[in-house]
C-alpha cells in the first residue's frame, strides 16, 4: 500500500528572503528613527503608505507562490478522493444498508415470535385488556428468544397477580377501571379507597 503513493520531489522554492529581509530592516529602521511632529507628519504618512504598499506586493507574491505549490497537492487530493476514498465509502454505505436490511428482518422475525407467544400466554390467563406494546419488550439481535419470552411471561404473570389482588378488594370493579389506566395496582387501590373515604 505504501508504494502506491510516493512523493518524488518536494517543491523547490527559490527565494531571496534573506536579502529582502535586510533591505526591509533598513527601511523600517529608517522610518522608525524619524521624529514625528507637525513639520514631518506628512512625510511620515507617505513613508508609512510606501511601506504598506511594499508589504502588499510581498503578500501578493507569497499568495502566488502558495497557489503554485499547492496546485499539485490539491490535484492529488481530488484524484485520491475520487479514485480511493469515494469507492471505499460507497462500499461501506452499500454494505451497511444490506446488513441493516438483514438485521431488521431477523429482529422483525424474532419480534413476531415473541408477540405470538405473548398473545398465546395472555389468552391462557384470560386477560384481554393489555397489549404487547405495554410490556415494553426490547427485541435486539443479541437477546435470546428464551429471555424475551421470559420477559413477556413475567409481565403477564405480574398483571395476573395484580388482578388476583384486585379481586380480593371491596370495590374491585372500580379498582380494575383505575388499574387499566397504567397497570399500577397500588395506585388504583389507593385512588379508589381515597375516593370512597371522601364520599
Amino acid at each position: 500500500m505504501n508504494e502506491l503513493i510516493i512523493v518524488e520531489q518536494l517543491p523547490i522554492i527559490k527565494e531571496q528572503i534573506k536579502q529582502a529581509s535586510e533591505l526591509v530592516s533598513i527601511k523600517v529602521e529608517n522610518a522608525l528613527s524619524l521624529v514625528c511632529n507637525e513639520e514631518t507628519v506628512k512625510e511620515i504618512k507617505n513613508i508609512r503608505a510606501e511601506l504598506n504598499k511594499e508589504l502588499k506586493a510581498f503578500e501578493e507574491t507569497k499568495k502566488e507562490v502558495e497557489k503554485e505549490v499547492l496546485a499539485p497537492w490539491n490535484d492529488f487530493k481530488a484524484r485520491y478522493k475520487e479514485s480511493i476514498t469515494d469507492k471505499y465509502k460507497l462500499a461501506d454505505s452499500t454494505l451497511g444498508a444490506r446488513i441493516a436490511e438483514v438485521e431488521t428482518a431477523l429482529k422483525d422475525e424474532k419480534s413476531d415470535k415473541i408477540k405470538a407467544y405473548f398473545d398465546e400466554y395472555l389468552q391462557s390467563k384470560n386477560i384481554d385488556f393489555i397489549t404487547y406494546g405495554q410490556a415494553g419488550i426490547n427485541v435486539t439481535l443479541s437477546a435470546s428468544e428464551k429471555s424475551l419470552k421470559e420477559q413477556a411471561k413475567t409481565f403477564i404473570d405480574k398483571v395476573a397477580d395484580d388482578l388476583n389482588l384486585i379481586d380480593t378488594q371491596e370495590f374491585k370493579t372500580e379498582i380494575l377501571v383505575e388499574y387499566k389506566h397504567d397497570l399500577n395496582v397500588s395506585r388504583a387501590i389507593t385512588t379508589v379507597s381515597n375516593r370512597h373515604k371522601a364520599i
